[in-house]
């Protein structure tokens, strides 16, 4: 299993909830919407206004195919003043008790 975290950074804390809305509205959170994909954790820090996202997925093919399209979104999704800083990895171990669709 592979992971790509994205750290979004630069939005104005008073606008976070409007900018996870306008990331969950585009980026991919439903399984089977994006070939190879196994889930995906959104995170917040409210106080500073930066989100994190984190998408797993099946192998490392999968993670490579879905490049392009990553990259396309995230230019869509990333709002004026802010960043995004991409970070791909292995997932070495991932254990969590199954509770379903968490917001």
């Amino acid at each position: 299993m592979h992971a790509r975290m994205t750290r979004y950074e630069g939005a104005a804390p008073d606008a976070i909830e409007e900018n996870l809305q306008a990331k969950k509205g585009v980026l991919p959170t439903e399984f089977g919407q994006t070939e190879g994909m196994k889930g995906v954790v959104f995170l917040v820090d409210r106080q500073s206004g930066t989100v994190v996202v984190i998408s797993l997925w099946q192998d490392e093919e999968a993670l490579r195919g879905s490049e392009d399209e990553a990259t396309r979104v995230r230019k869509e999704v990333t709002s004026p003043g802010e960043t995004a800083l991409v970070e791909r990895y292995e997932v070495a171990l991932l254990s969590v008790e199954q509770a379903g669709q968490v917001s």
